[in-house]
């Protein structure tokens, strides 16, 4: 039976308009909201490597190492009663998986890592003989996950001996399906099982969920957005799109043998290891690779890719002859399953709207009543003291609501504070007389609501 389509509501979208412009500010890099030691949100959860922002190998095997020696370090975390019990559930095999597996070992926890696919599945993803750099240079590894500069088939190769070695308990194939935390207690849900944990290092990455441009002809079948075999491409013109270590990379390589266009929207590459600045100057001074900065991909055609260049005034339009394209622009962030887990987002826009902008009127309105006489004779009567209760009992729950995660809570207080002192400022300069909000001496004044704001002024 198809899913029925649930209408939207006239408020609901409106908040989710105005959340929507209001989130646009994170862009792309959405990431999960952590605290100290990377926790999230939820206590005892903790996030690990691309997801917690650290997609260098090195930075995530930190990571992995450093949360679980501070998850032993608190009270009570190894051992127990309950054989059942584990003391921490780690769920994605990659290098800050495996690092805080080795860790989670060598302190004595009682733990299971658990992953999807396969041990190290990014790097297994790599195209074949990729390098795999050891930066940054200044901070040596952590732990007791092998790590040098070496090709993708070296590491993997290194890892599964590691993981041999130590006999970890790594379960493979095996998806999360789910996680509840009830009575203290983690429940986590796979393809094949339960398990019951006391703690959670999640370090699944986000790999999986490759950035697309959409434009048009993104779909054609020459477009792709992992490149897996370099090697057998030949005499071809190829499109690269991206900035960063991997779509330079793939650029060098395919530059052996083929004629490459690297396109990036950006006036300069500033995020790629300093070896791989040095043989993308190499090869665009070999005439390799033409790099076209300031420049956005708007359609691939079955032959041609339409390339639009930022010249200042106006764009400039050129055609691309190209065999293939790859689109090397990163990855989205699996934020449906994140949501799932009940994991909060970094400058997510929760709270009530509704509650936010009553509280806020609110407020306004007691100043209006508070600053003096407000020439309706309905309201002449109600002594300014109780405007005065009023605006600050908004004001004060407003400051609560957004203590407890109320996003909007904060929106409304600072609209509060730009109205009022912006319709003071505007008062001024337009000589309304003396404009002076809650003044003792403004006992014979009236507050009225102005255009900008509320102004008080002394009849003649």
């Amino acid at each position: 039976m198809p899913p029925t389509t649930k209408s939207v509501s006239a408020p609901a979208r409106i908040k989710q308009w105005i959340v929507s412009a209001l989130h646009s500010g994170s862009g792309q890099f959405e990431r999960p909201y952590l605290k100290k030691h990377n926790e999230s949100n939820i206590p005892g959860l903790f996030i690990v490597g691309d997801l917690a922002g650290a997609p260098v190998i090195k930075v995530a095997m930190a990571q992995g190492y450093e949360v679980i020696e501070h998850i032993a370090s608190l009270p009570g975390a190894v051992g127990g009663a309950d054989k059942n019990l584990f003391d921490v559930v780690i769920v994605g095999a990659g290098a800050g998986g495996l690092n805080a597996a080795l860790q989670a070992q060598e302190r004595g926890l009682r733990y299971v890592l658990i992953e999807k696919e396969q041990i190290a599945n990014t790097i297994e993803n790599f195209p074949e003989r990729k390098w795999v750099y050891a930066e940054p240079d200044s901070q040596p590894p952590k732990g007791k996950l092998w790590l040098d500069g070496a090709s993708k088939e070296e590491l993997t190769r290194r890892w599964h001996q590691i993981v041999q070695e130590n006999h970890l308990n790594l379960h493979t194939g095996e998806a999360v399906l789910g996680c509840e935390k009830k009575d203290g207690v983690f429940c986590v849900t796979t393809s094949k099982g339960q398990y019951r944990s006391k703690r959670i290092v999640l370090a699944t990455g986000q790999r999986g969920n490759p950035r697309k441009l959409e434009v048009p002809g993104e779909e054609r079948e020459q477009v792709y957005h992992r490149l897996y075999s370099p090697r057998k491409y030949k005499n071809e013109s190829i499109l690269v799109v991206g900035g960063g270590n991997s779509a330079i990379e793939a650029a060098v390589t395919l530059s052996e043998q083929n004629k490459v266009y690297l396109s990036y929207r950006g006036s300069e590459i500033h995020r790629a290891f300093k070896d791989n600045y040095r043989k993308l100057n190499e090869a665009i001074a070999a005439g390799r690779i033409e790099l076209l900065l300031n420049s956005t991909i708007s359609e691939f055609g079955e032959k041609e890719a339409i390339l639009r260049t930022n010249r200042g005034a106006q764009d400039d339009v050129r055609s691309l002859p190209y065999n293939h394209a790859f689109v090397l622009i990163g990855a989205d962030i699996p934020r449906e399953f994140l949501k799932s887990l009940g994991l909060k987002m970094e400058n997510e826009w929760e709270g009530s709207l509704l509650r936010a902008a009553t509280l806020t009127l609110l407020g306004l309105f007691g100043l209006w009543i508070g600053g003096g006489r407000t020439n309706w004779a309905a309201i002449e009567s109600i002594p300014g003291w109780t405007g005065w209760l009023v605006s600050a009992g908004a004001l004060g729950a407003l400051v609560q609501f957004g203590r407890k995660g109320d996003r909007f809570s904060w929106l409304g207080l600072s609209f509060f504070v730009w109205y009022t002192v912006y319709g003071v400022k505007f008062g001024k300069e337009k000589s309304f007389g003396r404009i002076e909000i809650g003044a003792t001496n403004c006992c014979r004044s009236s507050i009225v609501p102005g255009r900008f704001g509320t102004r008080c002024y002394t009849p003649p």
